[in-house]
């Protein structure tokens, strides 16, 4: 061991030890990802209803002709006040619960942002619930629930085969256009806005914002 005169460690043994220290310190923080980027398959054959929790975070769904349930799921953690790096995600995985034929799918976690990438089954209801964001369907010919606290929803409709369409804004605005049969009615409050289609078909759309703008729209 190179020592000083007086015993102490030396200059150089304390640089190769300060370097070992930090070297450790990176494969720490490398060890312990801020994101990540997984994929999942569910099969769908069983399945009816597909339900999504998610706290804050974008969604993008396309409805298509199949069978499976395809998650393309991004996570990344917001920065800590206290600290020049974002927390660990290594610990946090998505929740799923099969509850006779319905699928719940979801993470509800602080201090996260979260998309998700689907590509669901056409045959299957939906339910969303979204704390913050932004939720964009295409090719919806089901039943859907939403419910976003705050954001935007954009929802284009393959089918005239609804009963009941019913967009709700508490602050923001509401649209629901493009169906032929029977007439697109939209209410506005000082601060809010509603709008609803009746027809004689199938399926019911229920959709509803705390604070932002949600449309609906026969593509």
């Amino acid at each position: 061991m190179n020592t000083t005169a007086m015993g102490f460690p030396s200059m150089r043994l304390l640089g190769k030890l300060l370097a070992f220290g930090l070297a450790l310190t990176a494969m720490s923080m490398a060890s312990a990802a801020s994101s990540k980027r997984e994929f999942f398959e569910f099969d769908a054959n069983d399945l009816d209803r597909l339900e999504l929790e998610i706290s804050v975070g974008e969604i993008e769904i396309e409805v298509y002709d199949g069978e499976i349930i395809e998650l393309d799921l991004s996570l990344e953690a917001d920065r800590n006040w206290f600290s020049l790096r974002r927390p660990s995600v290594d610990d946090i995985e998505l929740e799923q619960r099969l509850m006779g034929s319905k699928l719940y799918l979801g993470i509800e976690r602080d201090n996260l942002e979260q998309t998700w990438r689907l590509r669901v089954p056409r045959r299957l209801a939906l339910e969303i619930e979204v704390g913050i964001g932004d939720l964009e369907i295409d090719g919806l010919v089901n039943d859907l629930e939403l419910e976003l606290g705050v954001g935007a929803a954009r929802i284009n409709v393959a089918s005239e085969n609804y009963a009941e369409i019913t967009a709700k804004a508490g602050v923001g605005d509401a649209l629901v256009r493009g169906f032929e049969r029977g007439a697109d009615n939209e209410r506005r409050a000082l601060i809010g806005a509603d709008a609803y289609y009746v027809g004689e078909g199938e399926y019911e759309i229920r959709a509803e914002v705390g604070v932002g703008d949600v449309q609906i729209r026969r593509r």
